[in-house]
């Protein structure tokens, strides 16, 4: 399977190089496209040393195709937003696509699954709530943030799941 990792800016930032060697380990080809503000959490190097020439994060970088973002939703049968931040959630669901990240999911015609990973209290709070609805209205498959000790310290829904558990979900979306 061809797989767009997604990365937003949540503090579950730094597991998502464990996401690519799991989805790698696998056999699917992965490109992974960064958030502006994810890169403050997980280096773009440290994705590049797995998955080397096939990590973007800028819109604009000189010598890329600019028509990146169209591409990537062409050549690719599901895109893994993981960590889901409240801003990449929210801008998918109102198509705001004004970052490398939210003019995939805008172009894309294929799968998508979501993984949300924040405080509880921004979890629970209702714009959140009411933009996951709207995005599984139009199709895409939320994965449910689990119940944990949270980076802050608090106890909560929230924590990012076990990456074998996305791993298996994003499979499962294309057996028959």
């Amino acid at each position: 399977m061809n797989i767009v990792l997604g990365i937003s800016a949540s503090i579950a930032a730094y597991k998502s190089v464990d996401l690519l060697r799991a989805l790698q380990k696998r056999e699917h080809r992965v490109s992974v496209v960064m958030t502006p503000n994810s890169c403050r959490f997980v280096s773009p190097l440290a994705l590049e040393t797995f998955a080397p020439g096939k990590v973007f994060s800028d819109s604009f970088a000189p010598g890329q195709d600019p028509v990146l973002h169209v591409n990537l939703s062409k050549e690719n049968d599901l895109l893994l937003v993981a960590p889901a931040s409240a801003d990449i959630i929210g801008k998918m669901a109102g198509g705001i696509a004004d970052d490398l990240l939210s003019t995939v999911y805008v172009a894309f015609r294929r799968r998508v699954m979501v993984v949300p990973a924040m405080n509880s209290f921004m979890y629970e709070h209702p714009a959140l709530q009411a933009n996951l609805a709207r995005l599984r209205g139009y199709g895409a498959l939320i994965v449910e943030p689990e119940v944990g000790e949270l980076a802050c310290g608090d106890s909560g829904r929230g924590r990012f799941p076990e990456i074998d558990f996305i791993v298996t979900r994003a499979e499962s979306l294309f057996t028959v």
